[in-house]
Order: structure tokens, then sequence, then C-alpha cells
């Protein structure tokens, strides 16, 4: 058995060379830089549409190994996901309390708005997948996404909503105002992005419980895997940070139209819900 170890675990030339083109370039980002907020400005999401039983890649397949672009490209993105994982996000989280960028000051036009991901999860009313783009097309949604209590407390900030009389209205207590948004074609759609399979079924239960969900809340309340959007997927999102809580307006067609992360602040709550009934 230690003979097969040795053959088989032996630090040879070959070996160590061969290693040492994937280690270097992510030790080289190892040490995290200091995190900058900035504003976005340009759109964020994906260049294709969202497709029925669409699968991100997660690394390179067998045949890939064997092409040195696809390789030396796949060595960059595990550098940069190396560099943001674990301690990373607790840091960045303190530093920026979930505020990890500025929202922008106008929505995305159409024509250079990029596209929500595919996205299969089970709302709290049922126990039946369902892919979350056949439920957003068509109407303008407010996809709320979080995956730990600091981001659902934070994404909640985003919808009170001052109206007349300068009353204040909110669309996750208030069931009249949730529905009064229908005439705006406007619906709020809440994405739980969960570990697992194990993490999914506690949070049902605890929910339940602790902070029930209400009745007319829980058809468009889903638990859907984290998984299912690979780290490069997140990255594209600005979704990477796992404490925090992020909010896209997306439009009929499915198009990511504007974000926001973090806290509101007043003018971010006042732009979403313009643009949301402008759309």
């Amino acid at each position: 058995m230690q003979l097969i170890f040795k053959r088989f675990y032996s630090p040879t030339p070959t070996r160590m060379s061969f290693l040492g083109k994937f280690l270097k370039p992510m030790m080289a980002t190892a040490s995290p830089k200091e995190y900058q907020i900035k504003q976005l400005i340009k759109p964020i999401g994906l260049t294709h549409a969202p497709k029925k039983n669409t699968k991100y890649s997660q690394g390179n397949s067998l045949k890939d190994m064997f092409d040195s672009e696809k390789t030396n490209h796949r060595v960059k993105e595990l550098a940069v996901e190396f560099s943001k994982s674990g301690l990373y996000d607790v840091q960045v989280f303190q530093k920026t309390k979930g505020k990890l960028f500025i929202a922008p000051i106008s929505y995305w036009k159409d024509d250079r708005a990029l596209f929500f991901p595919h996205l299969v999860g089970t709302s709290m009313d049922s126990t039946k997948q369902q892919n979350i783009e056949d439920l957003l097309r068509g109407k303008t949604s407010i996809v709320r996404l979080f995956s730990t209590a600091a981001g659902d407390k934070l994404s909640s900030s985003y919808f009170q909503e001052t109206v007349s009389n300068n009353k204040k209205t909110n669309y996750l207590t208030e069931a009249d105002a949730r529905l009064s948004l229908n005439n705006n074609n406007v619906q709020i759609v809440e994405v739980n992005l969960v570990e697992n399979a194990v993490k999914s079924a506690l949070v049902k239960t605890l929910a339940r419980w602790a902070n029930p969900v209400p009745s007319w809340r829980q058809p468009f309340y889903f638990e859907c895997p984290r998984a299912q959007w690979p780290f490069s997927i997140r990255e594209e999102l600005f979704c990477n940070n796992v404490f925090s809580g992020y909010v896209f307006l997306v439009d009929q067609h499915l198009k990511i139209r504007w974000a926001a992360c973090g806290e509101a602040t007043p003018s971010e709550k006042e732009a979403l819900w313009k643009f949301a009934k402008s759309l």
C-alpha cells in the first residue's frame, strides 16, 4: 500500500510543474485586495436569455483540460474565486455593512440591458420545482435575493414606499399593498439561495415556526440551490457575497434594468419604485 501511495503521489518534477501551473496564479491572489465600493454604471447580467434546462458549467471538461487556452482561462477564474472566498466575504461585509456597490442613478435601457440567469427553485406553497424565469416573463419583477439572515434583513429594507399623504406602505407585510402592484403589472419575487437540500428543508421548517411567511407571499417565495449559479455567474450579477442581500429589477423580457444591494438608502427606495412602475 505504501509503494502504491509513493507511486501516485511522489513529487516528481513533471507533477510539480503541472501543479505549479495551477497554483501560482491562485497563490498570487490569495491575499484579498482592499475592497472599493463603486457605483454600478454598466449593465449586469448575462448576454443570453435563460432557457429551460440550462446548466451553467463550473470548471473544464476532461476534453478542455487538453486545451491550453481554456485551461489558462479556468486557472484565472480559479485565482479570482480563491481570492474571494471564505474569510474575504466576512471581511468585506464587515467593512461595507453589505453595501458592496452603489445602485445606478437611472435604469439601463432595453437595448443595453443584460439577462437574468436561469434558476430553478421550489416555492413555499409547493414541492414542485419551477423555472423562475417562467414566473418573471411578461411582468416587471422586483427580485429579492439573499442567503443569510443578514441578507434577508438588508434586502427587506427596499420594500417600504411612501405613498400619498406621506403614508408608508410595506409590500412584504401588507397584502393589500402587494395586490395594488398588479395595477402597474409589477410583482415581487423572493429568492432564498440555499447551500443544499438539507438546509432548504430546514429553512422551510424554521420559517413556519419562527417567522412565518404569509400565505399570499408563499407562491412567490422560493428556495433555490445556490450551486446552480457557479462563482462566475454570481460575479456577473455582483452577488457573490453570501452575507449581503440584493434586489434586481427585471423587465418582462427577463432583462435586468436596475440593481441594488445592502441596506436601502432613501434615494434607492425612491428610484426602485419609480423605475418599477414606469417600466
